[in-house]
């Protein structure tokens, strides 16, 4: 099944990592730093706050993966990434799910936070996003349905890596900001390995690979806006971050 004859459906894109990041105006104080309480509804697993350096880490297991909330100087971040595996547990490319799935999950916190959220100067999605494949072959092939005209030879091709930016207005209304929409192309290869310790000494043997098309993405209001992004508008750019970061997930570079 394909969603415009040459892509898979967007559910293909697997989430390795996502994150909303919000750079404030001001300064944030991380005295007694109640978001994650307010927005969570359960307590972190840990929490490590250095108040003179400006720095606050708290993260915790929800819905299945693992959410960290980053403040320091300049910046705050809301993340989700994989559950640490143990050693018995299966090798797997695709951590968190569908790309759709996954946000859907990171908007739960998100949202709820927007309205306590500081003065914030520029705002962000980014994710990075796995596709797996059988041979590396196989995602070099699959990549040229997202970048058409882009000449890419299966059989003659390695270590590849495309980047590009297409930035283009803000449709929320904001009279002019501009959206970067930064993306990172490549195939990655991931391989297994097993150490074996013998009367010959210690070996390291290859178990096997896994190949994925890998997408990065970062999507984010231009610099230049000279004043602070409209409070009232928070929750639209955001979604219009996520379409944005969508539209690419399905149509590749256009």
């Amino acid at each position: 099944m394909t969603t415009n004859g040459r892509t898979p459906p967007i559910e293909a894109w697997q989430v390795e990592s996502a994150r909303v990041t919000a750079l404030p105006s001001e300064v944030v104080s991380i005295e007694r730093l109640p978001w994650w309480d307010d927005v969570v509804g359960l307590p972190p697993e840990a929490v490590v706050s250095r108040p003179k350096i400006g720095q606050y880490q708290a993260h915790g297991d929800f819905e299945g993966r693992r959410l960290a909330l980053q403040v320091q100087p300049g910046r705050i971040d809301w993340s989700l990434s994989g559950v640490v595996k143990t050693a018995g547990e299966e090798f797997d490319l695709a951590l968190l799910g569908p790309l759709p799935e996954v946000v859907a999950s990171l908007l739960k916190v998100v949202i709820p936070w927007l309205p306590k959220a500081p003065a914030i100067a520029r705002f962000a999605f980014g994710a990075t996003l796995l596709q797996p494949v059988e041979k590396v072959r196989d995602g070099y092939v699959r990549l040229q349905g997202y970048l058409p005209g882009f000449p890419i030879d299966p059989d003659k091709s390695s270590d590849f890596f495309y980047q590009i930016n297409k930035p283009r207005p803000s449709a929320v209304g904001i009279e002019g900001l501009r959206m970067n929409r930064l993306m990172k192309w490549s195939v990655q290869v991931a391989q297994r390995m097993t150490v074996v310790v013998g009367p010959g000494g210690v070996e390291t043997r290859t178990m096997g690979e896994e190949a994925a098309c890998r997408l990065e993405l970062d999507i984010n209001t231009a610099p230049g806006f000279a004043r602070p992004l409209p409070a009232e508008h928070l929750e639209a750019l955001l979604k219009e971050m996520i379409g944005l970061g969508f539209d690419i997930a399905k149509e590749g570079v256009r």
